[in-house]
């Protein structure tokens, strides 16, 4: 065997361990019949056009480039593998953890394979390889699910690796930008970037912990309910809702029904009994979906509510004597209060969303999405008749389009919905391949929900929905009087600790933030001195992260503000001097702020404790 062919299975090995599908697409090239290689490893393709004019100057020029302005990047993203020598080179920089390469030709990454050996850089993935014809979003997003790759996305630049490619793939590497971006969009949305709103889902959360200790206790109910039956309805309130009801009501006693906060009275108008209602926001509208007295029918409905919800809706809960659970969201402020057998549910965005959580916790085997429309109807009506806000409770905004339910056509949808959507989609994505769970879309109108199968809901019904179940469901079991006393104080006593860490933080920081002003007002700077500055609040920014009551509230700041901070990091030494000042300037504006904010919520933990009564 020649030593190319030694090269290309060694190679196509290493990528067996981290994509088989690329690599068995590459051993079954028989034949090259779009490209050759001659001497000088230029690849040729049959119409005569080369990848490179020259393939040394190209070479060393790259490397001079990207060691001039690129060095200290932990990501570079390029479209265009060519000969692979460059990234070959590239991989031997330390600062660089990965090296990304999109690619639309199979034989190009066929040949290089067979002229250097890239086995190492494959197996501990520095250098991560994309076949762009195989590309779809949850490989993007998994992608950017490394947490260097995250951090990086304020220096984000895809790198096209030759003319050859910029010439005959412009409109690809468009496409992939595109995408690109569109990723990155969202996670700077899905870290949030309204710490009021926080401080107001911790204010919430530390309100109702009393509720939640003397009601039921969310990790005891998974273990009572789990794998206890096969087939639930996630019920939403998009325009197509409507139109379900009537064979939904058929069906109520078939399946276990999940249904939505503002789906609830629609039910309760039409005697359709759901086993589960949810409720995820923290805002004062979300509360008069409980607003009501529907008798019996409350009877055996288990409300589950997130623990920022506001107070309203357990006041109404309780004057009509409705069961209900308080359950934690994954958030930090949560986890710090060490009651994790009350947690964690409602990652995404929409009750919808923290529904399916629900059911993938309890793992159902199928899950029906009804009213799940993520989109506005044809006459631009937002929510089902009977929403209690009115049909148009949004109203039409946003000129955003996405692919319609059935695959023809698109409609038009909302900043919030494609969120929801793409939560929805990473979420059945994972639950179809680690749990076994298969998701239908009865919808029947709205947005393509990808990773669903979509059925008519008679159809799906008809299916799987053979006989009666035994309804009600168990409550879950709650904690004694004196149990919840116990555990009340204990949680206190954490929490004034926390609260004590988070003061002695404050202090230090202030300190270190006049020093910067003593400097800043002096008419000749030392540079110096402003270098030790720097180096003394990039620890403390560090630092934050290590606080117990660094949490939601502060972790969208500290996100935005680390990309600013590997923004300036990865300049070289030359420009970091030139733009200290500035650098300085910007961080003591964010250290003022973050350091209000946690000041606050002190002031907002000990008046919620204090409300206790506990001593």
């Amino acid at each position: 065997m020649d030593e190319a062919k030694e090269l290309f299975l060694k190679n196509t090995a290493a990528l067996f361990e981290v994509d088989q599908v690329l690599a068995y697409k590459l051993r079954s090239l028989e034949n090259f019949s779009q490209f050759n290689m001659d001497e000088d490893a230029n690849f040729i393709r049959n119409d005569n056009n080369k990848i490179y004019e020259n393939v040394n100057e190209e070479l060393n020029k790259s490397l001079e480039f990207f060691k001039n302005d690129f060095s200290k990047y932990p990501v570079l993203f390029f479209y265009g593998f060519g000969n692979g020598k460059l990234y070959k080179f590239l991989c031997k920089n330390k600062n660089h953890k990965a090296i990304v390469v999109f690619e639309d030709e199979l034989e190009i990454l066929a040949l290089a394979f067979h002229l250097f050996d890239f086995s190492k850089e494959i197996k501990n993935e520095k250098l991560i390889l994309f076949y762009t014809k195989d590309l779809n979003l949850a490989s993007l997003n998994a992608l950017f699910s490394f947490e260097f790759i995250k951090k990086s996305i304020k220096i984000y630049n895809l790198h096209i690796h030759s003319s050859f490619y910029a010439k005959y793939y412009y409109d690809k590497i468009e496409s992939l930008n595109k995408d690109l971006m569109e990723i990155i969009r969202f996670i700077v949305l899905n870290h949030g970037n309204d710490p009021i709103d926080s401080m107001t889902g911790i204010e919430h959360t530390l309100n109702n912990i009393p509720n939640m200790l003397s009601h039921g206790i969310f990790q005891e109910f998974l273990k009572a309910r789990r794998a206890k039956l096969e087939n639930a309805i996630v019920v939403s309130t998009g325009p197509s809702l409507t139109k379900q009801l009537p064979l939904l009501k058929k069906y109520q006693n078939k399946v276990a029904i999940f249904c939505a906060d503002s789906s609830y009275p629609i039910l309760a108008k039409h005697n359709i009994k759901p086993d589960y209602v949810l409720s995820l926001e923290r805002v004062v509208l979300t509360s008069e979906f409980f607003n009501n007295d529907f008798g019996d029918f409350d009877k055996d409905i288990l409300f589950i509510l997130a623990s920022v919800v506001y107070k309203k809706s357990i006041e109404y809960l309780e004057k009509n004597h409705r069961r209900y659970m308080l359950v934690h969201r994954p958030l930090n402020s949560a986890g710090s209060l060490k009651l994790d057998e009350y947690g964690y549910l409602g990652v995404g965005m929409s009750v919808a969303n923290m529904i399916y959580e629900l059911i993938g916790a309890l793992r159902f085997k199928n899950v029906i999405l009804i009213g799940q429309d993520l989109a506005y109807a044809d006459d631009g009506k937002s929510h089902a008749v009977e929403h209690i806000f009115g049909e148009q409770g949004d109203e039409v905004r946003d000129n955003l389009y996405t692919l319609a339910y059935g695959g023809k056509g698109e409609v038009r949808t909302q900043l919030s919905w494609q969120l929801f959507r793409q939560h929805f989609e990473k979420d059945i994505f994972f639950t179809k391949t680690k749990l076994g769970i298969t998701t239908y879309n009865c919808t029947e109108g709205g947005a393509r929900i990808e990773g669903t199968i979509e059925k008519p809901f008679k159809e799906v019904c008809e299916e799987l929905l053979k006989s009666d179940l035994q309804k009600p469901f168990e409550f879950p079991k709650t904690l004694s009087l004196n149990e919840m006393r116990e555990k009340l104080k204990k949680t206190k006593k954490n929490i004034e600790k926390n609260v004590s860490e988070s003061e002695n933080y404050i202090k230090k920081c202030k300190n270190e933030l006049k020093k910067l002003d003593y400097e800043f007002s002096k008419e000749q700077k030392n540079l110096q001195t402003l270098r030790k500055i720097k180096d003394n609040l990039l620890k403390f920014f560090k630092e934050l992260k290590t606080l117990k009551l660094f949490n939601e509230l502060s972790q969208a700041m500290y996100f935005h503000n680390e990309c600013e901070v590997m923004k300036y990091e990865v300049l070289n030494s030359l420009k970091q001097d030139e733009k200290l000042i500035d650098f300085l300037s910007s961080q003591n504006l964010w250290f003022l702020q973050i350091l209000d904010y946690l000041k606050a919520q002190n002031e907002t933990i000990n008046k919620a404790i204090k409300e206790w009564g506990i001593k």
